[in-house]
């Protein structure tokens, strides 16, 4: 078989005026309805059918994929403030695209519950560390101030120590550490020392309140 020397890509966007109950789902189980709906006369139709007309020039295809996907217009308005508190680590873009998958549920959910979804959806839509240059303000574990180089994770609030500050062993405890980015002090916490340096970590919850200034040193940094 002969290697591929092209790709071709069709885009079709239908903007439809779909039954309440198909649109009142999340978005996992509404792609999925919709894929359904297509079934193969559609999903498996137009490879056969493009197949049958490039073969009218002497060509064939070697291989194809489709991608479904749909977007809510419809569904209810989350708080902007609620999102940036589950998802702190996501750009406004990706907030906007997590409120579309995650509306169609959000208003049959109490707080602590929304937070937990948009949390889970959050991290399904980006997982990848999101790192921000920063300082360690703390304490040697047998006395004496220290500024150590760090990276704040901004995904899950994990810090990595520099490499060459790992060997300090600071002292450990709830809130005895100070992460400094930029404009932004957040206190921490010690969990203890391993051989990859300090373990040290800081809520998600100050992320999220100093979420704006960590998004724009994170871009400033990539």
């Amino acid at each position: 078989m002969s290697n591929a020397n092209l790709k071709l890509r069709v885009t079709f966007e239908f903007e439809i005026a779909a039954p309440t109950a198909l649109v009142a789902d999340d978005h996992a189980t509404l792609c999925r309805k919709l894929g359904e709906i297509l079934g193969p006369l559609v999903l498996q139709g137009m490879p056969t059918i493009t197949a049958k007309q490039f073969a009218k020039v002497g060509a064939n295809i070697l291989g194809h994929h489709h991608h479904l996907g749909a977007e809510n217009l419809v569904a209810p308005v989350i708080d902007h403030a609620i999102m940036v508190a589950a998802a702190p680590h996501l750009t406004d873009d990706e907030l906007t695209r997590l409120a579309r998958q995650a509306g169609a549920k959000a208003a049959a959910l109490q707080p602590a519950e929304l937070k937990r979804l948009l949390r889970r959806q959050a991290l399904a839509l980006v997982n990848e560390f999101r790192l921000v240059p920063c300082e360690i303000e703390g304490q040697l574990k047998f006395g004496g101030d220290i500024t150590v180089g760090a990276t704040l994770n901004l995904t899950n609030g994990g810090v990595t120590v520099n490499e060459e500050d790992r060997r300090n062993q600071l002292k450990q405890g709830t809130g005895v550490i100070t992460l400094v980015a930029g404009d932004v002090r957040i206190t921490g916490n010690c969990a203890g020392h391993t051989l990859s340096g300090p373990v040290i970590d800081v809520s998600i919850d100050d992320i999220a309140a100093a979420r704006d200034e960590l998004i724009y040193l994170w871009s400033a940094s990539k």
